[in-house]
Formats: structure tokens, C-alpha cells, sequence
């Protein structure tokens, strides 16, 4: 498993993270989302919260589906800097829709993370898949005390 030990239990116990992708004229997105850890996969949904347009014309899932590729960093700041720390996940990206195998596995990883997805409708919507190549870290992992 290439996300082991406290790399995993940094970013498992993270309630936000950054996704960053690529536009197709190669320009950067960054934008912060939920998500779960499934094996080496991290899951991140297109929820029913109200968006400006439809989930197949978001900017990230264009970016997806354009380069295949993304990034999630995950950080903790404190005011104590001896405590900071950062891990970031990079890998093939993919969107995941409810027909195929993986999708039901994702929403249920995502309803257990986080109890307010226990009643949005995620069975209709995609979800975006990060399958974890290469990780980077730095710093604290340890949680704070």
C-alpha cells in the first residue's frame, strides 16, 4: 500500500482537502472537497449541493476528464509550527459514475466519513477517483496534543 502508516492516518482523519487538477491549456485548478480512502484510491463525490452547473460541466471533472490526472494535499496549520505538516497524494485520475463497479464502494466510504452524506442522493451522481501513485510529505503527522 503506498499510503501507509501515518500518511494514511493524516489523511484519513483530514475532514477537507485540496483537489488540484490541470485545464486542458495546462493552467492549474485547486478546489477544496470532501473525500474518503478506499484501499489505494482516494473518492471524492459531485454531491446535490447547489452548483452553478450540472456536475459533467464542472471545472475539475472537465480537467479529469481532459488529463487523467490530479492531486490532493491535505494540511494541518497550527500557530505552533513544530506541528505543521502536509501530505500530498498524486496519481491517474478518473470519473466514476453509478454503472460502474467501484461507485457503490465510494459512496459508502464517503457516508462513513461523513454523516451528512447519509442522506444525499450521491447513488445518481459521479465521483471522482484518484488512484494513489506517488505520495509526498512534510512535517508533524502526529496529531497535536
Amino acid at each position: 500500500m503506498l499510503l501507509g502508516g501515518d500518511r494514511r492516518t493524516f489523511v484519513g482523519a483530514a475532514r477537507v482537502g485540496r483537489l488540484a487538477t490541470v485545464r486542458a491549456d495546462g493552467r492549474p485548478h485547486v478546489v477544496p472537497v470532501c473525500f474518503a480512502l478506499v484501499d489505494d484510491r482516494v473518492v471524492s463525490p459531485i454531491d446535490a449541493k447547489p452548483k452553478r452547473v450540472d456536475a459533467a460541466r464542472l471545472q475539475r471533472v472537465r480537467n479529469v476528464r481532459a488529463t487523467g490526472a490530479g492531486s490532493l494535499v491535505v494540511d494541518r496549520y497550527v500557530e505552533d509550527w513544530s506541528k505543521l505538516g502536509w501530505v500530498r497524494i498524486d496519481g491517474p485520475a478518473s470519473i466514476v459514475g453509478p454503472a460502474d463497479d467501484s461507485h457503490a464502494e465510494a459512496i459508502a466510504a464517503l457516508r462513513e466519513k461523513y454523516t451528512q452524506y447519509r442522506t444525499h442522493p450521491l447513488e445518481a451522481q459521479p465521483v471522482i477517483e484518484l488512484d494513489v501513485e506517488h505520495v509526498a510529505a512534510w512535517g508533524s503527522l502526529e496529531e497535536p496534543s
